[in-house]
């Protein structure tokens, strides 16, 4: 694979955004020095590699790639949150699921080390971006609860859910916000956010874990007929509560950040309607000490996303929109009230 293929994707990639990823991953950005890393992966895990399909930067590095055999396969290169027993865990989950007939990719490989991250290689599975319906997606986040319920699958908790003594925000989730350097003007989302992590770690434990996913969006979804017929993104499952899972998602839901919408995220009635979805779904409604857990991960979820909005934008990054769009509108029209009636 040469300059047609991954090479000349990734020297367009660091030119257009810095390579500080690739730095963060490999050491280094030198497009030749990474295609060889990834190419000698795949190589080595599962095949010669013999076309690429996709480069996608992003919290992590996704690599979709045609293999010799005739495979189509994806490489994705965790750097945040991960460990070989964690991904391990995770691909446990994803085989039950295939196995119950849910639409998860099967893994092709254990977890292994690659650079400073750890590689993990599964099948192709795919499915449209659209169209869809909020009801659909709700309904199958459901599903993959369902399905979970009875998997003593050791993935983590999510990182809303902070260790006593611990700070406010965990690392963030990409190399481009630096939370501690832009702390001004965002003492407003801190404390929202030292609100919904006191009510959290109060009302954590009265509710049974379950495994879900916590970047459930239409981004990580794929659509067939308006159905989901594929699910991505599966180093996001963690064991948490389950209005926990719902509330993060009802704040999220509808984002595809591939749209270039100005401001992809919904509004509060959508968050509130999305939880009503969820609950016919499931055929009963959440009780009240339920709907206030679930509030309390919705206000946690989106004051960190505003707090790394307020850092793009404070960091002149090109990226963030403005103060009036996104995380940062969604998080002022909800504030501390809450958005789910009991």
């Amino acid at each position: 694979m040469g300059d047609t293929g991954l090479e000349a994707a990734i020297r367009e990639s660091v030119a257009g955004r810095g390579g500080r990823l690739e730095r963060a991953l490999f050491g280094t950005d030198d497009p030749a020095a990474v295609a060889n890393l990834l190419a000698g992966c795949c190589r080595e895990r599962l095949g010669e590699p013999r076309a690429l399909r996709a480069y996608l930067p992003g919290v992590g590095l996704v690599v979709g790639l045609g293999l010799v055999d005739g495979r189509d396969v994806w490489l994705k290169v965790h750097r945040w949150n991960v460990s070989m027993r964690r991904l391990a865990a995770v691909q446990a989950v994803q085989r039950a699921l295939a196995d119950a007939g849910l639409p998860a990719p099967r893994p092709l490989a254990a977890p292994g080390s690659l650079g400073a991250g750890v590689a993990t290689f599964e099948a192709d599975l795919p499915g449209d971006a659209g169209p869809w319906r909020r009801a659909t997606v709700a309904a199958g986040l459901h599903r993959l609860v369902e399905a979970a319920r009875g998997l003593d699958a050791d993935v983590g908790e999510p990182l809303l859910h902070r260790p006593p003594g611990a700070p406010l925000w965990p690392e963030p989730h990409d190399v481009r916000f630096d939370l501690d350097a832009t702390t001004a003007g965002a003492e407003w989302i801190d404390d929202l956010g030292r609100q919904a992590r006191a009510r959290l770690d109060a009302a954590w434990h009265a509710s049974p874990a379950v495994v879900g996913h916590f970047d459930w969006r239409v981004q990580n979804l794929g659509f067939g007929d308006g159905e989901i017929v594929a699910v991505y993104d599966w180093d996001s499952l963690a064991r948490a509560p389950e209005p926990v899972t719902v509330g993060c998602a009802a704040g999220t839901y509808r984002i595809d950040w591939r749209l270039l919408e100005e401001d992809p995220l919904p509004t509060v009635d959508d968050m509130a309607g999305f939880v009503a979805d969820y609950e016919a779904a499931r055929g009963r409604p959440f009780d009240d000490r339920e709907r206030d857990l679930l509030d309390a991960a919705n206000l946690a979820h989106l004051a960190y996303g505003a707090r790394c909005q307020h850092a793009d934008l404070v960091a002149s990054t090109g990226f963030g929109g403005s103060g009036d769009v996104g995380f940062l509108r969604l998080l002022r029209e909800r504030g501390q009230r809450l958005f789910v009636g009991g």
